[in-house]
């Protein structure tokens, strides 16, 4: 029987996370891909009220790479999120084999996106509110990433330790 995700701290604060990200991937992640002429009014507010609080450029004149970053958000965070609150819910033991690349992913394009604003044009507390924007993705997709490989070693070590006890007997 699975133990339960309150005594996961880890799987908890993936939980939340997960929960937490599908909305901001369609309230103003995914925005580029809609449409415009059917995007909703609330949606073009919320991103322009992002764009006002943290000078984001991202959103005004983004780089070439952003559209594919985009889309792997849609090709990849949004199936994996919605998959990886069922599986943490539930304890799978296929969550280390989605959550790795996912992490190594994350940390990637967001370590990218805060490499580029490094050298915009906007004052320097608006690239520390930037920071305290972005951090938390890389923070996180670090301590996913290590957790997602100790579990995946201990798998592979448990497996090999037991292949070796076959061979002895």
């Amino acid at each position: 029987m699975a133990s339960s995700i309150v005594d996961r701290k880890l799987d908890l604060l993936y939980l939340i996370y997960f929960c937490l990200h599908i909305p901001v991937l369609f309230l103003m992640d995914l925005q580029s891909l809609y449409p415009v002429s059917l995007t909703p009014s609330f949606l073009t507010a919320i991103k322009n009220s992002h764009i006002a609080n943290y000078n984001d450029l991202f959103f005004v004149s983004p780089p070439i790479y952003f559209n594919l970053f985009v889309w792997l958000e849609c090709l990849i965070h949004l199936p994996v999120s919605f998959w990886a609150i069922g599986g943490l819910l539930r304890d799978s033991p296929r969550i280390p084999l989605i959550l790795l690349p996912y992490a190594l992913e994350t940390f990637l394009t967001t370590l990218v996106c805060m490499h580029e604003y490094v050298y915009w044009p906007i004052p320097r507390y608006q690239k520390v509110d930037l920071t305290k924007l972005y951090g938390p993705y890389i923070l996180l997709s670090i301590v996913m990433a290590i957790d997602m490989f100790i579990r995946l070693w201990r798998i592979v070590s448990a497996f090999t330790a037991a292949k070796k006890g076959k061979k002895n007997i």
